[in-house]
Order: C-alpha cells, then structure tokens, then sequence
C-alpha cells in the first residue's frame, strides 16, 4: 500500500506494454539518475552506453535543458536506463523550471514505483574551485536526495586527463575532506569514483550500484507524494524560493537606486541619463516579473505540476514531430547526388525521430484513475478517465 498524507491509498496501476518506441522504464529495469553542473560530462557519460546519437556539448553551454530518459545497452547485454538531467545553471532555463522538470518525472517515477537503482553526481577535477553555480547545484542535490539516499549516490569526477595527477589529487582531496563540499555526503554513505577511463571506468560506477541493489526514494519524492507538499513546500523548493527572495531583494534595492539617479538626471536635464535609466529600469521591471512568475509556479501540487507539465510536453513533442516532418521533406527534394547534404539530413531526421521517443518517454506512464475523496482529500493518481464511484477507505463511504 502507498501512503499519501498518512491515508492508505491503492497501489498506481501501471501498463506493462506501453508503445515499444516510447516504453517508459518499469519497477523491474534498473535506472540510474546522471545530475551535475553544466559541461561536467553528463550526457558525455550517457553517451558511451547509448547506441542513440545525444546531443553532446563541448563547452559551457548546456546542451541538455530538459529530463532525457536515455535507454541503454551495458557491455554485458544488460538492458538499463540512464536519466541525463539539467544543471541548476542552466544557459536558457531558470532553476524554477529545471526544478519542476527534475521534479515531475521523479514524482511520476515513484508513483508507479519506479525506484532510482542510484544517482552518479559528477563534477570537473580541472575546476580550481567551485563557484556559486557548483554550490548551487551542490545544495540542490542535497535537498533532492536527502540524507537517507546518500548511500545510493556515487560522486564521480571527470576529466582527469585534461588536469595535471597531482593537481587532481589535491583537488579530489579537497572535495572529500571540505565541510561544505563532500565530505556530509561521503560521511552519510555516498561512494567517491573517478571517471577518468572512458566506459571502463564508467561501467564501473554502474555495476557498484547495479551490485549494491538497494534502490533509492528522494526527499523530494516522499514530500510530494507521500506527504502531499507543494512543490514550494520541499526542501529544494525551498531552497529556489529562498533564492528568489534574495534576487527580489537585490531589484527592489535597484529600483530604489534608479529612482534616485533618475530625479538627479531630470533636475540636470540630462536626456541621455535618463534614457539609459529607463531602459535599465525596464530590465529590471521585467526581471521582476518572471521571478513573480517563478515564485507562483513553485506553488504547483504534484496533480497540478503533473498537468502543466503534460501539456508542455506534449507541446515539445509536436514541435519535434513538426522538425522531423520538415527534415524528411528537405530530403526527398535533396538529390541524391548531394551526397553530403543527403546523409547529414538522414541523420538529423533519425536524429529528431530519436528525440521524440525519448520526449514521449517522459509521458509512457499510464495513469489509470485519478479521484480526490472530497471529505478527507486522499490522493489518488492523476488522469483524463470518465468519473466512476470510489470507495474511500479512511471515511468508510462512497464518492
């Protein structure tokens, strides 16, 4: 039985064959989440085990700006999936949104009682020291995972080769010895590896928590799930809203600022000061306004981040059905001749097409009712199905 809210509530119901292109992972399939800054090497990871072409990125642009489900093939024929996730510094997206990206797919997750077999936290040796994005993204994971999960956490490093051994050293050493880096991590029983051969070493870190078989739930999950919290109301909401108090701190001291120097302009008639002003204070004005936006969207329940985010995603994959249809017609107007131009359109449409099944992925869970008991307001799984009566346990009635 699934507890939500301290109410018994029926276990999900899950099917078994969902679409073989698009078929989501089951409670049996081993699924290992892959979280870390941007360009610390994730979908590079993912990449050696996928027979699918990922979109790797070579700099410290994020290349990877959603939750990818990444089906792939371990060198001994095992079947595994590899979730490849946004950095919480990312290029285009704010922390809010990567948030309730991570956090619907790992909520959809552990409804159907699809548990992470682990979670590979990697991070860049060649990086002196981390900065405020490596922090955040630090903090972050801690509020996802919690402490009681820690066990189930490998923290990798990569890139060794690019980062002279002693000056690795030192650094892997600092990461596992400071306070505020891992060491609360290694303390509560997260596993240190170095990713610095390829699929040998990455094939390792897999069969450690293969072999360890002790499946992780998140905080995050039991929060919203189990306790029926708000988005806003978990650890890791918290720690996004906190950060957005701060930045609306930050603009209001700003707007205060412009206010000044625009009455100083105005008495001294300087037109060009105040043009500047203005445009700033349009900035900010709208910088405001999203973070507003932001702090409303962590206010999202699971059933209402649920259908936000299944409408969101089905507007991405029209949008990718929509590139495959238009690359598929450049190459049957492309002749054959162009050789060159003819096989890079081949690609980019098995490309898109791969894209879409990965998409379609993140929605293969089939839920199968859906009913809120409207006296003691157990939750039950989301879904568009006609109304039927239900029995509510926990009021001894109908509904």
């Amino acid at each position: 039985m699934v507890m939500t809210n301290q109410f018994p509530v029926p276990p999900p119901s899950y099917s078994a064959e969902p679409p073989q292109d698009s078929q989501a992972p089951t409670p049996n399939d081993t699924v290992i989440a892959v979280m870390g800054i941007t360009g610390a090497g994730k979908t590079t990871f993912i990449q050696q085990f996928c027979r699918q072409d990922l979109n790797v990125g070579h700099g410290l642009q994020s290349c990877t700006s959603k939750v990818e489900i990444v089906p792939c093939v371990m060198p001994n024929g095992k079947k595994i999936f590899l979730i490849d996730t946004p950095g919480f510094d990312d290029t285009y997206r704010s922390d809010t949104d990567i948030l309730r990206e991570i956090a619907d797919w790992l909520v959809q997750a552990y409804q159907f009682r699809v548990r992470l077999t682990g979670i590979i936290y990697l991070h860049r040796i060649i990086d002196v020291r981390i900065g405020g994005s490596g922090m955040k993204n630090l903090r972050m994971f801690r509020k996802l995972c919690g402490e009681r999960g820690l066990g189930s956490v490998v923290l990798a490093t990569t890139m060794w080769s690019l980062c002279p051994a002693e000056d690795a050293r030192r650094r892997e050493d600092q990461l596992v010895h400071q306070n505020d880096l891992w060491k609360f991590l290694v303390g509560h029983g997260a596993r240190v590896f170095r990713q610095d051969d390829g699929a040998r070493s990455g094939q390792k870190i897999i069969d450690y928590l293969v072999n360890r078989a002790q499946p992780v739930t998140l905080d995050i999950q039991r929060e919203m799930v189990d306790q029926g919290l708000k988005l806003a109301d978990t650890g890791a909401g918290k720690e996004v809203h906190e950060e957005l108090e701060r930045l609306k701190e930050k603009h209001e001291k700003e707007m205060k600022e412009i206010r000044q120097e625009m009455e100083e302009a105005i008495k001294e008639k300087d037109e060009e000061r105040q043009e500047e002003l203005r445009e700033y204070r349009a900035q900010i004005d709208k910088q405001m306004r999203q973070a507003a936006e932001q702090t409303k969207q962590l206010e999202a329940s699971r059933e209402q981040l649920r259908r936000e985010m299944k409408e969101q995603h089905s507007r991405e994959i029209d949008q990718l059905r929509n590139e495959v249809a238009r690359r598929q017609q450049e190459l049957e107007t492309t002749s054959r001749e162009n050789k060159q131009r003819y096989e890079q359109l081949q690609k980019e449409v098995q490309d898109y097409k791969d894209k879409v099944n990965r998409s379609k992925m993140k929605e293969g869970f089939y839920y199968e009712y859906k009913r809120t008991c409207p006296r003691c307001r157990t939750n039950w799984l989301y879904n568009e199905q006609p109304s039927t009566t239900l029995y509510c346990a926990v009021c001894k009635r109908n509904f």
